[in-house]
C-alpha cells in the first residue's frame, strides 16, 4: 500500500511527521524516514550526512 506522503511527493520512505504555517504564512512541513535508501540523492545517489533547510 503507498502511503499519502508517496503519492504527494513521490518519495519512498517519508512520512509527515508535522505541517504548520510560518509567520510570512509560508506552509512547513518535517519529515521523517526510517529507510536509508530515502536519504540518498535520486541523482548522483550520495547518502544525506544532515539536515536540509
Amino acid at each position: 500500500m503507498v502511503n499519502d506522503t508517496t503519492r504527494l511527493l513521490g518519495l519512498d520512505g517519508l512520512m509527515v511527521e508535522r505541517v504548520e504555517v510560518a509567520a510570512a504564512g509560508v506552509p512547513v512541513v518535517e519529515l521523517s524516514t526510517g529507510c536509508e535508501q530515502a536519504r540518498c540523492c535520486p541523482g548522483c545517489g550520495q547518502r544525506a550526512v544532515r539536515v536540509k533547510q
